[in-house]
């Protein structure tokens, strides 16, 4: 297979990507020749001797790199999504050459004259907001900083990446071996059958048959803290989870987590900032992180108070791992929920029907299965997206949990919408990892996983309605407390009692979830309020900012100081602990985990525009307009200005507050 193939996608739909071709030596091979053919694409811009204007600087500029964009696609999905040892092993190579490169360009002289000298002519608004964001990417980049101290941001920046990806692979080796096994029955009183079913699969697959074995992913651990009897099974599970990344050993993320942020620290002195959430924040919507973490605690006072309630109700000398095997019979008690008449009529299959249902009443989009379209297993399901009879994009699903896959769920941008040289159609990826059903059984979601299918279809809508004429004003491309705004919105629609009484049907009978039940999964929902608005949440964002604060030091320490000022009550856990916190971990959301609040907070100020109308949240003119000054326009506006063309002003900080009653 040529390195060609990897990077000039073939098909429909203007191409797609080689899924089905994909090996980790290709991928290597085609990464780095897409390296030297960015390289030589960027050198002809620097050395064009013609007059600095915008096509042939920063049009040119955003030109470049194409096939490295679409080989390194290739790459992050065969690490997230199908790893394997020499997968693994290739990706730890080329975890800095893209940074690095990247860097390069950013110190490049002649190119940051060549920009500057654009940026100082006229441009029409779209052009001058390209060029001021190719500007600040230069800039944050290095390209001001004199030789020797570039040279010093470019060892850093190789050197994070390295950790990173050292990080996360980390992570991904420990949940394969990480497992509590169990070899009486009698410990697994008040499991669900179909949690029951996956331990005792894995359990076979590890060499023990005839026992059960409790592995290191969500749905297997909730399946545990949520509804076993057996108390110690309970907080050995517990113990497992919250211990990850920090057993001593070959995948211990300690020493890896506490380099990774002393090294962003000294970037963010190098660029001139005190502390590495200060560079993170200043091309945010917060600006700085004093007003990320001033909206943070304004919330936990409320959340605080709301929390402790919440607990005395429940008992006393509460453990972090009673804390949700409780909270789970009190809304039993309290409201009459039942998790699993409420699983048993959501398959995934109906919760897709339903994603796709409300998509097309709102936007008036279809979905049209691609069955000889390109993927990484066979689970995999493709979707042609139409308005009316034009394609408009392909959504990739990838839902079920397999070996190799990392655990959590996530939205991807295989391709971007761009129409500067051509019209390019975007490709998205939404990847979950539900347990497979049993043989002849369908797939069944509890509630917390059909919200995020929906919530990750909200970032894919973001991604497929973009009409952004440039890739870096793309949705991908807004600022990064606004990203979240679209995903977390999408959630209400699931919440609609009509589309619940349409798709929401018992996977054997067929039978509505009848009304009753929806009663008390509204109290239920309203009662554990969203995951921006608790006390776990609050407590990993508040301790992601002081990590990346002005004076890092040891991470678990830093973090155990910051649960003590918050006076986090003992049996609650954040709800990722240092050594584990992915996002943290990651370019785009260190520093950032308040963003999911910041988006929160816009999501339900947009919210109230669509349930203030007789239409409620299938009123054609609101949609329209959450189209075209939000959806469709990417970064081509700043995310304030985009708010205020829909909302008519500023967000009101106290909509996600009203929404669960805490508004004063």
């Amino acid at each position: 297979m040529s390195e060609s193939s990897l990077t000039q996608w073939a098909g429909p739909l203007g191409g797609l990507p080689p899924f089905d071709r994909t090996t980790p030596v290709g991928i290597e091979t085609a990464f780095v020749a897409a390296l030297a053919a960015k390289r030589a694409e960027i050198e002809r811009v620097a050395t064009d001797r013609t007059e600095p204007g915008f096509a042939n600087v920063v049009e040119a500029i955003e030109a470049c790199g194409g096939a490295l964009r679409r080989v390194d696609v290739l790459r992050q999905m065969q690490v997230t999504t199908a790893a394997s040892p020499e997968m693994q092993a290739v990706n730890a190579r080329l975890a800095s050459l893209g940074a690095e490169l990247d860097v390069e360009i950013a110190q490049d002289r002649r190119l940051f004259e060549r920009v500057e000298a654009v940026a100082a002519g006229p441009l029409e608004p779209e052009q001058r907001r390209l060029t001021e964001q190719v500007l600040q990417r230069f800039v944050r980049g290095g390209a001001r900083l004199d030789a020797g101290d570039q040279a010093e941001l470019r060892e850093l920046n190789e050197r994070i990446a390295a950790l990173q990806a050292r990080f996360h692979a980390n992570l991904l080796s420990e949940a394969e071996e990480l497992a509590v096994e169990v070899d009486d029955p009698g410990r697994l009183g008040g499991i669900a059958e179909t949690a029951l079913s996956q331990a005792a699969a894995l359990a076979e697959r590890r060499g023990r048959p005839g026992t059960w074995a409790f592995a290191a992913n969500r749905p297997a651990v909730m399946a545990v803290l949520q509804r076993a009897h057996d108390r110690d099974l309970r907080r050995e599970v517990w113990a497992m989870w919250i211990g990850r990344g920090a057993n001593t050993g070959p995948h211990d993320n300690r020493p890896v987590v506490n380099a990774i942020i002393e090294s962003r620290a000294a970037l963010a002195r190098l660029m001139g900032y005190d502390s590495y959430a200060e560079l993170a924040c200043a091309p945010r919507m917060a600006g700085t992180p004093e007003r990320a973490r001033e909206l943070l605690e304004r919330i936990w006072a409320d959340v605080r108070r709301i929390t402790e309630a919440d607990l005395a109700a429940l008992g006393d000398d509460i453990e972090p791992w009673d804390r949700l095997y409780l909270a789970e019979r009190m809304k039993v008690e309290r409201f009459g929920f039942d998790a699993d008449a409420v699983r048993d009529h959501l398959s995934l299959d109906t919760v897709l029907a339903a994603v796709f249902h409300a998509a097309g009443a709102l936007h008036g989009l279809s979905f049209h299965a691609m069955p000889d379209a390109p993927r990484l297993h066979p689970d995999i399901q493709v979707f042609e997206v139409r308005r009316g009879d034009a394609p408009i994009g392909a959504l990739w699903l990838d839902l079920i949990a397999r070996p190799g896959k990392g655990h959590g769920s996530w939205q991807s941008e295989l391709r971007g919408a761009e129409s500067f040289r051509g019209y390019v159609l975007p490709l998205s990826c939404i990847v979950s990892s539900n347990p497979p059903g049993r043989p002849g059984e369908p797939v069944l979601l509890a509630w917390e996983y059909a919200n995020v299918l929906f919530h990750e279809f909200g970032h894919a809508l973001h991604m497929l309605m973009s009409r952004a004429r440039y890739p870096s004003l793309g949705s991908t491309s807004v600022a990064w407390d606004f990203v979240e705004v679209p995903a977390l919105l999408n959630e209400r629609w699931l919440l609609d009692r009509a589309l619940l009484r349409r798709f929401a049907r018992h996977h054997a009978t067929g039978e509505p979830m009848p009304d009753a039940t929806i009663d008390a999964l509204e109290a239920a929902v309203r009662h554990d309020r969203v995951f921006s608005v608790t006390a776990e949440y609050l407590a990993t964002a508040l301790v992601d900012l002081a990590i990346h604060g002005a004076d890092p030091g040891d991470a678990q320490a830093i973090e155990a100081r910051v649960l003590a000022d918050m006076n986090m009550p003992r049996a609650i856990d954040p709800v990722m602990y240092v050594t584990h916190c992915y996002h943290s971990f990651t370019d785009v959301y260190a520093a950032g985990v308040y963003s999911y609040l910041w988006a929160d907070v816009m999501a339900a100020d947009i919210a109230e525009a669509f349930t203030a109308t007789p239409d409620g949240l299938y009123d054609a003119e609101t949609a329209k307009r959450w189209r075209e000054t939000m959806l469709e326009i990417g970064a081509s506006v700043p995310a304030d200005d985009a708010f205020r063309a829909f909302r008519g002003r500023d967000p009101d900080g106290d909509a996600l507050l009203r929404r669960f009653g805490l508004a004063a």
